[in-house]
């Protein structure tokens, strides 16, 4: 499974966060510099300042809306939303003039926090026009007395031609900058994407030795994947954890391979010492697993050392309740109900309807209440599992 591509959708949405913090952060320079007008350190008609301010923060509100209230993602609100700036940043300096010409440079600075060319190239794009037109509305109001802007030709060569100029290397600076880092972030999903290949490869091998070390259980181990991955997702999971958990629940019996053969296949009950051997296979499974390195072995490592733990904490190692982890909670389940319908060297297998009964009777007990009503709800689903991978040796 290839989930490495959520690195770069977390990234996008990182910087989401980051561009409406920046707005936030704008709307208070707005209100500073209306503050500063009231009190005569600026010299900005009123009338024009005020309607600026409060139609730039109404502007600089809008990522906060849609990013963190309303939680769109999209590529189009993102483009919407960089568009809103160069238009605020036209209008700031149309009125504003050289108080906030550092303003003309934010846009472009806030594309480059999204780390991707096209997000710099199209803010680019849209800013150089709006600097000429801010600059021609500033001259045609007047707004800018100062010599030599208060003639066209002036304000052609010493306001236009300087700062396009300026933003255009600010903007390939920028480019370079997104360039750079794209490449940085998709090196790293791709590293992600072997790394977890890695993992996924070892794991499939260790759990076929596993599954070839019984004849009884050769199909058992693929039905735990899917009864867990059924359970994850509706226990909410997204589509990636599901994917982890239940293949890390593979490895769930991975330390039987240190119980002496006699012992997992004798044909009657199992005496107390012999029992104790065979709880001894969680920690052989830890102490198998931890070393590994690696996300997926990490869950391995809890589940294969906590599905035997039971909710009531009457379990191999006493875990109780929330102490438990909610991967092992989902796995404790679905081993046991596999293990139920199963024919077993020491037993003949239940039906369906017993094995169904018996884990609902024991909600809060063995069983974590959520992950029974999750069952419950996802029953249908076993069904159609245990049919998929029958134990062909007892059909």
């Amino acid at each position: 499974m290839n989930f490495s591509k959520k690195i770069l959708i977390e990234y996008k949405e990182n910087a989401d966060k980051r561009v409406s913090f920046v707005c936030r952060l704008l709307i208070i320079f707005m209100l500073m510099v209306a503050i500063l007008n009231a009190v005569n350190i600026f010299k900005i008609e009123p009338l024009p300042l005020y309607l600026t301010v409060g139609i730039t923060i109404i502007g600089f509100f809008l990522p906060t809306l849609f990013y963190d209230i309303l939680k769109i993602k999209s590529n189009k609100i993102r483009y919407f939303i960089l568009a809103i700036l160069v238009v605020q940043s036209g209008l700031l300096y149309s009125v504003l003039s050289y108080h906030t010409i550092l303003m003309l440079a934010v846009p472009l600075i806030m594309a480059c926090l999204y780390s991707e060319k096209r997000y710099v190239l199209y803010t680019l794009i849209l800013t150089i026009p709006m600097v000429i037109i801010s600059h021609l509305i500033a001259f045609n109001l007047k707004i800018v007395p100062d010599e030599p802007l208060v003639t066209l030709k002036g304000t052609i060569f010493y306001g236009i031609i300087p700062r396009v100029i300026e933003l255009l290397g600010i903007g390939v600076l920028c480019f370079f900058i997104s360039d750079r880092i794209e490449k940085l972030i998709n090196t790293l999903a791709n590293k992600n994407k072997e790394l977890y290949d890695d993992q996924e490869n070892l794991i499939v091998s260790l759990s076929q030795v596993v599954e070839g070390k019984s004849e009884d259980t050769g199909q058992h181990i693929k039905r735990v994947c899917e009864y867990t991955e059924v359970l994850c997702r509706a226990l909410g999971y997204s589509d990636e954890d599901c994917w982890k958990i239940s293949l890390a629940a593979t490895l769930h019996d991975l330390g039987k391979l240190m119980i002496p053969e006699e012992i997992l296949e004798k044909p009657g009950k199992l005496t107390k010492e012999e029992f104790e051997i065979v709880k001894k296979h969680v920690d052989y499974g830890k102490n198998m697993l931890e070393t590994s390195p690696g996300e997926l072995f990490n869950i391995s490592t809890i589940i294969a050392y906590q599905h035997h733990e039971k909710w009531d904490g009457t379990g191999y190692k006493g875990l109780k309740g929330e102490e438990i982890s909610p991967y092992a909670r989902c796995v404790a389940l679905v081993d046991v109900f596999d293990a139920l319908v199963s024919h077993r060297p020491y037993k003949k297998a239940w039906s369906c309807e017993d094995a169904y009964n018996e884990i609902v009777s024991q909600s809060g007990k063995h069983f974590d209440p959520k992950v029974v009503e999750a069952f419950i709800n996802n029953y249908d689903k076993f069904l159609v599992i245990l049919s998929k991978y029958p134990d062909n040796n007892y059909n």
